[in-house]
Formats: C-alpha cells, sequence, structure tokens
C-alpha cells in the first residue's frame, strides 16, 4: 500500500471521530468516547480501504480479473505482465517472460531467504538485503518459494505456472554398450543426449572397449577394409581413436573440421573440465593434470599466520625437505607436454598442503606456545605423521578430476594422439552411413576439402561421436554470408558464428545474437577477462562496446554462473542487453534492430561485427537417414 493510501485512511478516521463526537448527545451511549454507529462507519471505511489495496495487489500479480465485462480468472491463469506493470516491479529490462517465474515485492521482502532455501534449481538470491529473481528463466514451476515465504501478503509470487517444460528428443542407444538400434552403429558423446566432455572421453574409451571384445569372438570374414569407423573427432571421438589404435584395431577416423575443435572452439583461456569430482575418470587420452588448475582460481586463505610466524625456518626446513619427494612422485602423473608448466605449480601446492596439516596437528595439541607443542608433539613422531601427510595430500590431488583451460587440454590430447600414431582424416564431411546388403559391414561416403572430393570407406562397425551441433543456425538475412567489412586494415566476414578468441577483438562496436550458454559466455568474455570462475572489466582501451539480443528469453539451460555474470554486467552498464529484439537490416558499420513481434524498428546502432551463437542444426535427420530411431 502507498504512502497516500495510508495518510487517506487516517485522515478519514480522524474525520468520522471528529463528527461523531460533535454530533453525539451527551447523553448518549458510548463505547470507548463513540457510539456503536461510528465504530462502524469506522470499520466499514478501513474494510473498504483494504479491500481496494488487496484486489490491486492481487490485480498486478496474477491477473486476477480479466477484460472488463469477463468473469474472474482462476488463480492458474497464465499472466503476461504488461510493460507498464514490469516497470513497477523492476522486471522491465528482462522484459514480458512468457515462462514459469517468480516475482518478488522488494516493498514486503524482509530478506528472512525462505524463498532462497526453498527453492531447488538457484532461481533466487539475496541481492542488497532483497530477494531478487537472478534467473527467472530457470524457474520450474515449483511454488516452494511462494509457500515458504512467512509475509502476508506473500512477498514471491511465482506467475505463468501452467508452462510445461519439454524434453529434446535423443537417439535410442543401450546404455551399457552405447549400440543403437542399427545394430553395429554406436553413438556417444553429446548427441546421445548425456552431456559433459568427461562422460564422452570415458564413452570413447569403452564403446571401444566392447567393440574389440566383440569382434574378437567373431569369426567370421569380412569385406570390410576397417575394423571401425569412427565419425567426429571431439573428446569421445579422439578418446575412441586413441583406444582403437591401443587395441590393435583398423580404423578411419573422420572430422569435418580440424582434430578436437570441439575444445578448439572454446574461447581462449577458458577454464573446463572440472565437474564432476570424481575419482573414476578414465579414456583413450589423458587427464591434463592433476587438479592443479583449481589452483589458478586463487589461494585459499587459512588461519594459520601465528604458527607460521611462531615456527619460521623451522617448519619451513621440514617443508623444503619433504616437499620434492612427493613431487617426484607426482609429477609422472601430470601428461609430459604440461611438465613443464605444472610442475612448479605443483611443487608450490604440495609445500602450502604440508605446512597447513603441520599447523592443523599442533592445534589439536594445545595454544599458545607454537615453538614447545613443535618439539614435544611433531618432532618425536614426525617420521611418521610426514608419511601420512604425504599419502593424504597425494590422495587429495588425485581424488579430483584434472582440468584446465583450452590451451592446455589442447596441448595435452593432441601431444597424446600423435604420441600413439593416432591419424585423422580432417576436413572430410561424412555425408551418408549405409549397411550392406549382407549386414556384415557399413558403407561410408564424404566428402573432403573445398573442392568436396567423394571417397568411399566400408567398415564392421560405425561409432559416431558428432555432437550435437551441425551447420550453424544463420540469421536469415539476404546478405549475411557475403557481406564483409575492412577493420584495421583486414578485409573479415561481418557474422561470425563462433568465438574463439576474445582478445582479437578490442575497442569494436560488437552485437551477439543468442540465449545460451555460448551467447553469454561470449558477450561476457568480450567485455571482462576471466580467472576461472572470475571476471574483471577489460580496460578502457580494450573494452569493446557489446549489445546482446535475445529474441524470447534465455535458454533454461544456461548455467547460473552465466547468467549471473551477465545480469550483473548488464546492471553496471558494461553491455546493453534487449530483450524481444532482433536485426532487420544490416550494412558495413550499421544494424537496424526490430521488435522481434511488431517488427517496429527499435533503433539504428553503429556496428563492426555480428557473433550469430544461436545453435546448430541438430544432427537428427542425419542420425535417421542410418536408421537410427529419434525418441
Amino acid at each position: 500500500m502507498r504512502a497516500f493510501h495510508i495518510i487517506a485512511c487516517l485522515a478519514l478516521i480522524g474525520l468520522l471521530i471528529w463528527l461523531n463526537r460533535a454530533y453525539t448527545p451527551d447523553d448518549a451511549f458510548a463505547y470507548g468516547g463513540l457510539t456503536w454507529l461510528g465504530w462502524a462507519s469506522i470499520l466499514g471505511v478501513t474494510f473498504v480501504i483494504g479491500f481496494i489495496a488487496l484486489v490491486n495487489d492481487s490485480t498486478r500479480a496474477f491477473g486476477f480479473f480479466k477484460k472488463r465485462g469477463k468473469k474472474i480468472a482462476p488463480l492458474t491463469q497464465v499472466r503476461h505482465l504488461d510493460e507498464r506493470e514490469l516497470a513497477e516491479l523492476g522486471l522491465d529490462k528482462y522484459r514480458g517472460p512468457s515462462y514459469p517465474h517468480p516475482v518478488i515485492f522488494p516493498e514486503r521482502c524482509i530478506g528472512c531467504q525462505a524463498c532462497v532455501d526453498a527453492c531447488p534449481h538457484d532461481v533466487l538470491a539475496i541481492v542488497d538485503g532483497t530477494a531478487a529473481a537472478v534467473a527467472p528463466d530457470l524457474c520450474m514451476e515449483d511454488t516452494a518459494c511462494q509457500a515458504e515465504c512467512p509475509v502476508n501478503p506473500k512477498a514471491c509470487i511465482v506467475v505463468n505456472t501452467d508452462k510445461q517444460v519439454r524434453s529434446l528428443p535423443t537417439p535410442t542407444r543401450d546404455g551399457a554398450t552405447f549400440q543403437t538400434n542399427v545394430p553395429g552403429c554406436y553413438i556417444i558423446g553429446d548427441v546421445s543426449g548425456v552431456p559433459l566432455i568427461k562422460n564422452a572421453v570415458k564413452e570413447g574409451a569403452e564403446v571401444v572397449t566392447h567393440i574389440a571384445s566383440e569382434l574378437s569372438l567373431d569369426a567370421s570374414e569380412s569385406d570390410a577394409e576397417y575394423d571401425i569407423a569412427i565419425i567426429g573427432i571431439g573428446p569421445g571421438g579422439a578418446s575412441a581413436a586413441a583406444t582403437a589404435q591401443d587395441a590393435g584395431l583398423s580404423y578411419i577416423a573422420l572430422e569435418q573440421n580440424n582434430t578436437l575443435s570441439t575444445i578448439d572452439l572454446y574461447p581462449k583461456g577458458k577454464y573446463i573440465f572440472f565437474k564432476p569430482d570424481t575419482k573414476d575418470w578414465f579414456g583413450g587420452i589423458p587427464a591434463a593434470g592433476l587438479g592443479l588448475a583449481k589452483a589458478k582460481y586463487g589461494s585459499e586463505a587459512d588461519d594459520y599466520g601465528e604458527i607460521y610466524d611462531a615456527l619460521g625456518d623451522d617448519l619451513n626446513k621440514v617443508v623444503a625437505e619433504q616437499t620434492p619427494l612427493l613431487h617426484a612422485e607426482l609429477i609422472d602423473k601430470i601428461p609430459s607436454p604440461l611438465h613443464n608448466e605444472l610442475s612448479q605449480v605443483l611443487f608450490e601446492k604440495i609445500g602450502k598442503e604440508l605446512k597447513k596439516r603441520i599447523a592443523a596437528f599442533l592445534k589439536t595439541k594445545g595454544a599458545g606456545n607454537w615453538v614447545a607443542l613443535y618439539k614435544n608433539h611433531f618432532l618425536a613422531t614426525s617420521e611418521d605423521l610426514l608419511t601420512g601427510f604425504r599419502a593424504d595430500i597425494a590422495d587429495q590431488l588425485q581424488a579430483k578430476i584434472p582440468g584446465d583451460n583450452r590451451e592446455n587440454i589442447l596441448s595435452v590430447w593432441l601431444a597424446s594422439l600423435a604420441a600413439k600414431g593416432v591419424k585423422v582424416n580432417e576436413f572430410e564431411s561424412c555425408k551418408a552411413v549405409t549397411r550392406s546388403e549382407t549386414q556384415d559391414y557399413f558403407t561410408i561416403t564424404t566428402e573432403s576439402g573445398n573442392e568436396k572430393t567423394p571417397h568411399t570407406y566400408t567398415a564392421r562397425r560405425v561409432v559416431i561421436a558428432i555432437g550435437l551441433r551441425g551447420a550453424p543456425n544463420k540469421l536469415r538475412l539476404s546478405n549475411e554470408e557475403d557481406l564483409k567489412v575492412v577493420i584495421d586494415g583486414r578485409e573479415q566476414q561481418k557474422v561470425i558464428y563462433a568465438l574463439s578468441n576474445p582478445m582479437d577483438f578490442r575497442g569494436k562496436d560488437i552485437i551477439v545474437v543468442g540465449g545460451g550458454n555460448v551467447a553469454v559466455e561470449a558477450a561476457v568474455d568480450l567485455i571482462a577477462t576471466r580467472d576461472g570462475a572470475n571476471i574483471s572489466p577489460r580496460k578502457s582501451e580494450d573494452m569493446n562496446r557489446v549489445t546482446v539480443l535475445v529474441r524470447d528469453y534465455l535458454a533454461p539451460t544456461v548455467k547460473f554462473g552465466n547468467k549471473f555474470q551477465l545480469y550483473n554486467c548488464a546492471e553496471n552498464g558494461l553491455l546493453d542487453l534487449k530483450f524481444g529484439v532482433g536485426i532487420k537490416e544490416m550494412s558495413e558499420h550499421e544494424v537496424v534492430l526490430e521488435d522481434v513481434k511488431t517488427k517496429a524498428i527499435v533503433a539504428t546502432i553503429p556496428n563492426d561485427f555480428v557473433f550469430a551463437l544461436i545453435g546448430g542444426e541438430r544432427p537428427n535427420r542425419f542420425l535417421e537417414s542410418i536408421g537410427i530411431t529419434i525418441k
């Protein structure tokens, strides 16, 4: 209720009291100084004002009433907030979502965090003391936030709660063997519907191991040239090819781009490969390190400074003696291409962990005179203690999934493939896979190079590891593929479909089109530098002027961290985030923007490059042409 409503209510009550006192006979029977008529008048006025305020709020949150002349709508009715309501709610910058989402009324919110704790999807967070929908398009219609809000009327209201969440179609395959409904044809990696690089690498090794076992039991002869044809040499396909090489199988490895292009297209410096943190990682290509990339996010603070200062050189001497022993044991766990880079990181990590464990041990023995505790408790059993500390540290480092940035991952995996002698037919695109009349092998038809030279191969088994993204989706503008710009003396394509190195772009006017993880990360990388999960705005001379265009809303698959970074950058004016806006026309150095629904021109803005990061064509038609069922 607004302040003037409260003032008006108090003024009316005061007027009624005055009128009642002024016109009531002195001998009239009164309750608390007022007659029953006076009290009834006050209660009536209060009820009317309260009802008006209630209806006002209910209308705003739920669309309690339909258009004039219609019946009352049920509370489950889909309500699309208009521009005025969005402005009132502070959501106008995220413009009219049609998906289920919470609306927070900050004037009611007490910042108790009940809604934040209740939400299972990281939609809400406490911002500046009150709840905020930091990721409204991740809302999955779980109304626990609304139920747990202790405020009455509620400070958190979930609207549009009849939205259905649809799963994407996936190819049929056996979960144990990875075989599709087409005998002898296997699918691994993202294309199967199971994401994560770690899983793809693991499946690549497992599927080839299974095929090798199967072929060893098959005594029949085949006219096929190869045992296995591997289509797509990303992480999964590379792992499969490496495992096939180790197993002595004959294979043909086909990649329509360059080897490991999936990783190569990651933004330069981006850290990958961290989750899930489990000990069971394996594959045909090695991991990149001992979880040491996590150390690059920054050092963890500890509270042992007083102990370190008290023990001084004595502690440093013990650590200096012990660190090389464990370092020599663990350095071989790091792939050789990264020895030089990660050796010192590993050495420092071991030294730090040893100091922490010695200090933690002393804390369990008391406090105060750390030197005395060190001599009386640590030195007496130092050999056994240090043996245990080294074993604990070794287990800790090896228990984490290794991970590193794009450059290190590529270096390790490409070096590993070269060392094994794995050969890949790069820039050769698979056009068809067909089974022979005898049903004992497949014919694979391909095209290579710009000349699209045709090739044909035969293989007893086929492993498909092509990922989810085929040819990139286009903006459907007439001059999209032909328009070029001259920037810094070089002629370049104006529309770009992948961002490899963000630092190639400095001081440019850039539009990023898309609402998925790739688009969000690209937008942030063009205005900030990344250190793991942390970002820092670029220097003014390197800063690009970025506009992000999202046709509807951010994809439900956008990670919370990515979304938070995007909205934070938008809030701080580092980029312009526009929902419901697309490109109508573009010229060499200008772009005309339009409202995607009304087609009205929104603005004409300067522009150097357009990044069309709107996904790619799913390979369903290719899979169906092989006979694989999509369900």
